[in-house]
């Protein structure tokens, strides 16, 4: 039972571990260019507003996409989240239901913040075979999410300004 167990984790050194997140992170970039354009680059921390980030992440588990507010100040952090809660409707309307709202998501780092994110379990970034369906699931959900943020961008910075 336990050779049965063993014999499905592959085990990489660390260089041979970051050599796959390499390739797989080039070969999404090219996978990327059909839904951007040869010039565009995804937004992710070019929001243009300050702790409010986008993200994809990636490990043995799941593939996640998400957008987040990173402030160290628990209230601005929460106070901004709530502020984009507000246009949920929109959100729902341009991403679907399936996404979570979660003003206490640890981030990879442990850090506390306030996310929105979507994501899928049960693929690895290890496994070849997962990373078109990875691929198609982060640049889809992206696509919208980047969408979405465009339309309210303004309306958050104006309340960000004012408090």
């Amino acid at each position: 039972f336990l050779f049965l167990f063993f014999s499905f984790i592959i085990m990489y050194s660390k260089s041979e571990a970051a050599e796959i997140r390499k390739n797989f992170w080039m070969a999404f970039d090219t996978y990327s260019r059909k839904h951007l354009g040869p010039k565009r680059k995804w937004i992710l921390y070019n929001t243009g507003i300050k702790d409010f980030v986008m993200k994809f992440e990636i490990n043995r588990q799941f593939a996640r996409v998400m957008i987040a507010f990173e402030n160290k100040d628990e209230n601005k952090r929460f106070d901004n989240f709530l502020k984009l809660k507000e246009y949920e409707l929109l959100y729902i309307d341009i991403l679907g239901e399936d996404w979570i709202w979660d003003e206490h998501f640890t981030n990879d780092s442990g850090k506390i913040v306030c996310a929105l994110y979507k994501q899928i379990d049960n693929v690895n970034i290890y496994r070849k075979n997962d990373w078109g369906i990875i691929f198609e699931f982060f640049a889809l959900n992206m696509l919208k999410l980047e969408q979405t943020f465009e339309e309210v961008k303004p309306f958050i910075e104006d309340y960000i300004k004012q408090n």
